[in-house]
């Protein structure tokens, strides 16, 4: 069973004149740009991030691509820095079973929504606007330094403030609800989460993001991410109507409403968690699956045969394998699978596999 996508309607609408547009900005003067020259300013100096901004697909925090359209994401090794706790979350990330956030048309947060549709900023000398396509969702943030405030209630995008380094715009974002999380694939961030975003714009042609997340609840140590998004004046934003188009799947059970948040211990039995093994020591096996086991709402194992000796391999989360391209019939019995993997602790026939290679496909497991 696929995750099934959210579909959209897409009706134009009329762009907001909002202020005075600098002449880089989507409108009917923009001609030929030079997408090397010097960006524009505002008034107050600083530079204008104005316009329609095309990024790059970043599903997964740990994903790396350099892209024909100039767009490029560098994210974080895999796996990411879990504490017990995150790593849970991890492990428990099942839309299928427990429904998706996004496909409920919730609020996406701020990470989440810098992927995949057109957006579009507007700006001016004390505030800057994100409106995304996405949704029809948009995110205004004061630039002039001010502080947090104070007694509003937790939110999806948190409370943002903005304010300049030189040339660099920073956003610092707190008072997150921990709905969000960071991508399609499910990284997690909680409510104890403190977002640092940063802009710049070298040239007309680029934007530069990057995004700092420092969460003690989920992760042990800050992570980051950085991408190019690039200057497409001549994209519109459209209209997207999420709960118009996912209402009938959503009674129909086509895609499993999300309710909110569980706390629930980790789907992983004991026996396969990576405290079980000794990550010091990867590993390199090809061998034939003898037997598998797919739990769709759990995790899948196979016995593995390898050179004439049985092992039990953990193979992953269906859900994870699903969604990074190997399906069940994949890694059936009959298969032949090279996999890295760490051995048991305890037990030196059971492996947790690390990466997993289908044919000249290979994937993080983890």
């Amino acid at each position: 069973m696929r995750i099934v996508p959210i579909f959209a309607v897409a009706l134009a609408v009329a762009m907001i004149n909002w202020t005075a547009a600098p002449a880089f900005a989507q409108s009917a003067k923009v001609a030929r740009v030079d997408m090397k020259a010097p960006p524009p300013r505002l008034p107050n100096g600083k530079p204008d991030f104005s316009g329609n901004w095309t990024r790059p697909a970043a599903r997964d925090m740990t994903e790396n691509s350099s892209n024909a359209n100039g767009t490029s994401v560098k994210g974080e090794p895999n796996p990411l820095p879990f504490t017990p706790w995150g790593q849970a979350q991890w492990d428990n990330y099942n839309p299928v079973e427990n429904g998706d956030f996004a496909g409920s048309c919730m609020p996406f947060g701020w990470i989440r929504s810098f992927h995949p549709h057109p957006m579009q900023i507007i700006q001016n000398n004390e505030w800057i606007a994100f409106l995304f396509e996405q949704s029809t969702m948009f995110q205004l943030v004061n630039t002039e330094g001010l502080p947090h405030r104070k007694d509003w209630a937790p939110s999806w995008f948190g409370d943002s403030r903005g304010h300049w380094e030189g040339d660099t715009l920073v956003i610092d974002v707190v008072n997150f609800n921990g709905h969000a999380t960071l991508g399609t694939v499910g990284h997690p961030a909680s409510d104890q989460a403190h977002l640092t975003m940063t802009f710049e714009r070298p040239d007309i042609g680029r934007l530069l993001f990057t995004w700092v997340l420092e969460d003690p609840q989920t992760y042990t140590r800050p992570i980051k991410n950085e991408r190019v998004f690039v200057y497409t004046p001549n994209v519109e934003l459209m209209e997207y109507a999420c709960m118009e188009n996912n209402l009938q799947s959503l009674l129909d059970g086509a895609i499993t409403p999300w309710l909110g948040p569980t706390e629930k211990p980790s789907v992983v039995p004991a026996r396969w968690e990576w405290t079980s093994f000794d990550l010091t020591r990867p590993q390199t096996y090809a061998g034939v699956v003898k037997e598998l086991t797919w739990e769709r709402d759990q995790i899948a194992t196979a016995k593995i045969d390898v050179s004439g000796k049985v092992y039990d391999v953990m193979l992953g989360f269906p859900v994870r394998m699903d969604f990074r391209g190997i399906a069940e019939e994949d890694v059936g019995p009959g298969t032949t699978l090279t996999f890295q993997a760490v051995a048991g602790r305890q037990n030196p026939t059971d492996l947790r596999a690390q990466t997993l290679t289908v044919g000249k496909l290979t994937r993080d497991m983890r």
